[in-house]
């Protein structure tokens, strides 16, 4: 947003868009030379630059003003000079130059093709990513990705499951560097959340085991607690595919899987960048991929607001999310677009004309899963096999009524001191909070301590606090019994008991 807004809607006014471009040398057309801001004649060598103005930038528009009143009034696409391809059997719409020719479609290779004129109404796009390598360059990234990339786990995997003779038996029908038209929307938001948040502590269980003889264990137990919170958040570029060829099919997860594209490195529309390549008319409109944008952004609101609940765990969560400032452009994005066969089967790939990511359909060898499933099982059946025999004999040979070796046989403090300090319009406050641990034995008063020293002694903190900030001119003894009402009342042992007893209260200064 900042210097891209406009509140006064998209600029009207006539743009070239003419995508053949004839060579002043010999004639012949000139197209787009991928990572270069420049055309270049394949037939005698010509190169002219594409000029950029100076001050020259990827206009922003309000979305809830274009969807109101201006998408009647937005620049469109020039008609003159153009075709639109509508494939039968997908249902994509390819706008290329009139007198370009094309037998098969650029997304399922059908060749039930039909030539239409472009409908009036096409809106220009504002921006796009030029396409930073040709399509020979496609291919071989194409051809590293199917043999594993440069990491040895991902070359290994390959090894482990794909069929052997893939790599030269795969071979490429089609290949085709496509423009795919995008809506990028901006927004900020507002998140108001409450939820459960999930404190963990720890009681000991006493059981008897296998041979009779009594035990303890220490058992995880959660502390719940209502909390709220709100956060803002402002959401750049939040992109959505404006094509209908990518949902529902597998190219819709392969377009989520070569994402993202370096949208701050969009440059103005100037159809030269067009050259040699094709572009799809957006199939889907400003207003529908935002309800498909608003959806995404809402879920991720959510996730960020759960990573702001306090405690181990949460439950509960309830997220209300305002939005404003919404603004969007429609961009044209990259993408090589191939399919390969392999033993009579076609599979679809994707690679991000920008990053070079690629992503698609590959086969598997069953016989080497199966070979890798059973060696798998049998590794994890003899690691499981061990730890039964080896942990038994352990467990056999740890003497009748011995500890735990998670307890610790330190002495249990008697009496506990608790410092708690807090600061008041008056100064700061130091004060000493004094009880004792609970427990109907030794063994049960040093794990209600360990407990207490491993997740509740702050919690105890801040509850004492509270009650010593509400009412700090009371009498100690006073000021003991609402201490002692507030733990009992928070912190009880597994069978419904007080964990604390005994407490006292006094100031750092004063004597005990």
């Amino acid at each position: 947003m900042g210097e891209f807004d406009n509140d006064d809607g998209p600029v009207e006014g006539n743009k070239t868009s003419v995508s053949t471009l004839p060579c002043t040398g010999c004639g012949a057309d000139l197209e787009f030379k991928p990572g270069a801001r420049e055309l270049v004649c394949g037939y005698c060598g010509h190169t002219q630059a594409i000029e950029v103005r100076e001050g020259a930038a990827v206009i922003e528009y309000d979305l809830n003003d274009a969807i109101a009143r201006y998408l009647g009034h937005a620049q469109h696409v020039q008609t003159q000079g153009k075709r639109e391809v509508k494939c039968q059997d997908c249902g994509a719409d390819i706008i290329v130059d009139t007198g370009g020719h094309t037998a098969r479609c650029d997304y399922c290779g059908g060749k039930r093709i039909i030539e239409e004129e472009l409908p009036p109404g096409v809106l220009q796009p504002e921006g796009l990513l030029p396409f930073q390598f040709k399509g020979a360059d496609a291919v071989e990234k194409f051809r590293k990705w199917l043999n594993g990339g440069d990491g040895f786990w991902g070359r290994l995997w390959v090894k482990l499951v794909r069929p052997s003779a893939l790599q030269q038996r795969a071979n490429v029908e089609d290949l085709h560097g496509v423009y795919v038209p995008f809506w990028t929307y901006d927004t900020q938001s507002h998140s108001s959340w409450t939820a459960q948040a999930g404190y963990y502590y720890y009681v000991t269980q006493s059981y008897t085991d296998s041979q009779g003889r009594r035990q303890t264990r220490q058992v995880r137990k959660v502390r719940w607690v209502w909390t709220s919170g709100q956060r803002r958040d402002f959401f750049d570029d939040w992109l959505v595919c404006a094509s209908r060829q990518y949902y529902g099919t597998d190219l819709q997860k392969l377009m989520q899987q070569i994402e993202p594209f370096p949208t701050k490195s969009l440059v103005p529309y100037d159809s030269k960048y067009l050259a040699g390549f094709r572009a799809e008319r957006y199939s889907m409109d400003l207003k529908e991929c935002w309800s498909i944008a608003e959806t995404g952004i809402r879920g991720e609101c959510h996730s960020r607001c759960a990573r702001d609940v306090p405690g181990d765990t949460h439950r509960f969560l309830s997220v209300n999310t305002n939005f404003w400032g919404q603004s969007f452009k429609h961009v044209l994005l990259p993408v090589f677009i191939m399919s390969y066969r392999f033993k009579d089967k076609a599979y679809n790939v994707l690679v991000n004309g920008s990053t070079g990511e690629v992503r698609g359909g590959a086969p598997l060898s069953w016989v080497k899963v199966t070979i890798l499933s059973i060696v798998l099982a049998l590794i994890i059946g003899g690691i499981i096999a061990l730890v039964m025999i080896f942990g038994g004999n352990n467990g056999a040979q740890q003497p009748s009524g011995g500890a735990p070796a998670s307890v610790q046989e330190s002495s249990v403090p008697n009496p506990y001191d608790l410092p708690v300090s807090f600061v008041t319009p008056a100064g700061d406050e130091n004060w000493q909070v004094q009880f004792q641990f609970a427990g109907a034995d030794e063994a049960a008063r040093r794990a209600n301590w360990q407990e207490f020293e491993s997740s509740l002694k702050e919690d105890v903190r801040r509850d004492v606090a509270a009650v010593l900030q509400g009412d700090p001119r009371t009498n100690n003894a006073a000021l003991a019994r609402k201490v002692q009402q507030r733990l009992d009342q928070n912190y009880r042992l597994s069978d419904g008991t007080a964990r604390f007893r005994a407490v006292r209260v006094f100031r750092s200064t004063e004597r005990r």
